[in-house]
């Protein structure tokens, strides 16, 4: 038996707006981020979650004395799958409901990545 590695991005733009992608494994609930490791007789499917999610959770890190603070969310989406990442807000942080798009955001070396906004 074979174990394939995924190297696809977790996240990708469409016409609609980004979307996260999500895995299935057959008989197994969505997941993500996805499925990182399969075995080459498993059959797995690509769910995209987005571009738009409804707030759960979140909390605001105060990472110390001369650096920024910074937003954390979990994120529902169709078909049931609850996504993590960083909350982008302006002067308050939205309220849980709140309906977030998926958006690009740069991690601080530059690496591509994704968050969630109002």
């Amino acid at each position: 038996m074979k174990i394939i590695k995924r190297t696809e991005s977790p996240f990708r733009k469409t016409p609609g707006g980004m979307v996260l992608v999500a895995t299935r494994v057959a008989g197994q609930p969505a997941q993500f981020p996805p499925i990182e490791f399969t075995h080459d007789d498993q059959t797995v499917e690509d769910i995209e979650l987005g571009p738009i999610g409804s707030l759960y959770s979140f909390t605001i890190v105060h990472p110390g004395k001369d650096k920024q603070p910074y937003g954390l969310a979990m994120v529902d989406f169709e078909p049931g799958v609850r996504a993590f990442g960083r909350l982008l807000y302006s002067d308050q942080p939205p309220a849980i409901g709140a309906r977030l798009r998926v958006v690009p955001f740069a991690l601080p070396d530059g690496t591509p990545d994704y968050a969630f906004q109002e």
